[in-house]
């Protein structure tokens, strides 16, 4: 599958999906995070389009999913401008966002898209696309059964993540599984603490861009291509691999247990059934977690053997990954307490 071209329009296509959430972040009216949201999906569909029909046909799905959720979110948007039903906008303003999302029941999209384009792609849309819907819900209000609906949502949400995930060979299907699993905990975070919630997503998108960083160098893309003989001069190398898979499970001393404690603390005081059903999902997703790191472990030893000693650069690149899985989770934990 070919990979997005870094020329000089991918560039600003990049450039401008940033600036859009940016726009969305800092504005003072429902128009201008409408317009930061249009901006950052119209620029991320030109960085998306690749040469391959596959590529192709995951950014036409993407697209109608997306604008799907668009149209939700303008008639939400207008009937809170207009100041007519209230109520009912700020549920048309929700439905669009866990359509953008990909929350339940909206999950649907996310691993057909995913399994379709190319690593850098799926960077964009599992990390950078969850940034503004999810600020979005955290600034709904929200009281009474309808937190109550939105918490069942959010579990609901992190039982079809986990469930999902179990049995799945292609890695870029397996971490589209995941982030559903992760945007469940998000939102119940987004309900209960927004500084939280910031640092549980920084915490979240070092680490997947840092996983599916790792697995577009070597060459992986699911689990037929670790037994394939021309990348085992590269398999004696991922072992890193392993380390963020264990870290984004949420198994310490990794990063991703200190996101995981922060999530409980967080959402303990109004969420407890819920934040505590998420943790229970959480250890059913340890379960295709730890096939990979398995299946990594097995191919590694093989390739010991047959190879006498990888690059210096791969040596480097997995001393900075346990930097990374080692400290950000402590990082972000202590800033969360400021």
């Amino acid at each position: 599958m070919s990979g997005v071209m870094f020329s000089l329009s991918s560039v600003m296509s990049f450039m401008f999906s940033v600036l859009g959430v940016l726009i969305s972040l800092v504005s003072l009216n429902l128009l201008g995070v409408w317009v930061g949201i249009e901006l950052n999906f119209l620029a991320v569909l030109c960085f998306m389009s690749g040469s391959s029909v596959e590529e192709t046909e995951g950014v036409m799905k993407y697209y109608m999913v997306q604008i799907l959720g668009s149209c939700f979110s303008m008639m939400g948007f207008l009937m809170m401008v207009n100041g007519v039903e209230m109520f009912l906008g700020s549920v048309f303003i929700l439905l669009g966002m866990l359509i953008k999302l990909g929350a339940f029941p909206f999950y649907f999209w996310v691993a057909p898209v995913v399994s379709k384009l190319s690593w850098p792609a799926c960077k964009i849309v599992l990390v950078l696309q969850k940034v503004t819907p999810l600020w979005v819900v955290s600034n709904c209000l929200f009281l009474g059964w309808e937190i109550s609906y939105l918490e069942l949502l959010c579990v609901l949400t992190c039982c079809f993540g986990c469930l999902g995930g179990l049995g799945i060979l292609n890695y870029r299907v397996l971490l589209g599984f995941s982030s559903i699993q992760h945007l469940g905990c998000l939102m119940i975070l987004s309900c209960c603490s927004s500084w939280s919630m910031w640092m549980y997503l920084i915490g979240y998108s070092v680490l997947n861009i840092g996983l599916m960083i790792s697995l577009w160098v070597l060459n992986i893309s699911s689990f037929l291509d670790l037994s394939k003989a021309s990348s085992l001069e590269n398999l004696s190398s991922s072992w890193w691999v392993s380390v963020y898979m264990l870290s984004i499970a949420g198994l310490p001393p990794f990063s991703g247990c200190a996101l995981k404690t922060l999530f409980l603390i967080s959402c303990w005081g109004n969420m407890s059934v819920g934040g505590s059903l998420c943790m229970l999902t959480s250890c059913v997703s340890l379960v295709f977690y730890l096939s990979v790191v398995l299946a990594m472990t097995v191919y590694w030893g093989k390739s010991i053997f047959k190879m006498k000693k990888s690059s210096n650069s791969y040596f480097y690149v997995g001393l900075v990954s346990i930097m990374i899985n080692l400290a950000i989770g402590p990082l972000l934990f202590s800033f969360s307490s400021l």
